[in-house]
């Protein structure tokens, strides 16, 4: 008779389970949580996907996204609304009461959201902000965010065709194992860690431009490619046991809604939302600057790299879903 290992293991579970309860399953592999993680603080590392902007005042800092404006209804000022259109990482705050201090209209006392992402950050930077948070220590209650790796691939696209395809890949998978080193450093240091792919920049507005521009070889092609050998050394180089690391694939879901935008609610997945020449950098870009008939939250960029409110939308709530569905 052929052994059946899967079949045993499970059976030998199931008789466990119904001796000493619940965990036994948990223990065999089950991917629910017995007591439903509650962070205390959110700590976000990474690139601009990451960033509000608190240079003009913590309670109107600037996103890399569609920022929302409000009118006062006395004066007619028109000024910013940070807490509208949130990034993904808000998304994710909110789901758990928190707040980050650079958007804090509220005033609430102490937030508990820290921000040590910074704009144009690439993965050896990243390394430096989890140095500064790690002199300043990790607690077990603390939930980790990382998106990076988007800068280092890009850095790399732009040396070719002057290096080729083969180095540069190489360039950018040892970013991606570089990172996943980090992200188990973080998870070592007692702190739980949502870890995001970098999204497919094959299918950015910025690939479609750089397709259009170069005739060679298709440039978008190029550009997921090399994502996708980010991504796969950064999958690889994870202690993914979700114990410590909640994986998001960020990349699968942009591909999903490019590849069917109309099922996630999306009408452009393919152009910039935000005028170029009414907001030539998109930190600049509102909900007064936009292209003609365009919508923050029906297309999916906001301008040729970074999300639009409905993407980061989209993102927030996958990063909700796995920290409240893995077993930290």
């Amino acid at each position: 008779m052929k052994f059946n290992r899967m079949a045993w293991r499970m059976a030998a579970c199931r008789g466990l389970a119904a001796l000493v309860g619940a965990a036994a399953m948990a223990s065999c592999g089950g991917g629910t949580q017995l007591v439903r993680f509650a962070p205390t603080r959110l700590i976000a590392f990474g690139d601009e996907a990451s960033v509000i902007d608190d240079v003009n005042s913590k309670a109107n800092g600037r996103k890399y996204t569609v920022n929302a404006v409000k009118t006062d209804a006395v004066s007619m000022a028109v000024t910013l609304d940070c807490k509208a259109n949130p990034i993904w990482i808000q998304v994710l705050a909110t789901a758990y009461g928190i707040v980050f201090a650079q958007c804090n209209p509220d005033a609430v006392a102490a937030p508990a959201g820290i921000i040590r992402a910074a704009p144009l950050a690439t993965v050896a930077a990243v390394t430096a902000q989890i140095d500064a948070q790690a002199s300043a220590g990790f607690n077990a209650d603390d939930l980790v965010t990382v998106l990076a790796g988007a800068n280092d691939i890009l850095a790399q696209y732009t040396q070719y065709p002057a290096s080729s395809e083969a180095q540069i890949t190489a360039s950018v998978e040892q970013a991606g194992a570089a990172l996943a080193a980090q992200v188990n450093r973080i998870g070592s240091l007692g702190a739980k860690v949502l870890i995001s792919t970098v999204p497919d920049l094959g299918l950015t507005p910025y690939a479609l431009a750089e397709k259009a521009a170069h005739t060679e070889v298709d440039r978008a092609a190029l550009l997921t490619r090399l994502t996708k050998s980010f991504n796969a050394k950064l999958r690889l180089g994870l202690i993914n046991d979700g114990r410590t690391t909640g994986l998001l694939f960020t990349d699968e879901l942009v591909q999903a809604i490019s590849k069917n935008p109309l099922a996630h609610g999306f009408s452009n997945v393919v152009a910039a939302v935000c005028d170029p020449v009414k907001a030539p950098l998109v930190t600049s870009c509102t909900s007064q600057t936009l292209v003609t008939a365009g919508s923050g939250e029906t297309w999916l960029w906001a301008d040729s790299l970074q999300f639009s409110p409905a993407g980061h939308r989209n993102l927030g709530a996958l990063a909700a879903a796995r920290a409240r569905g893995n077993p930290f």
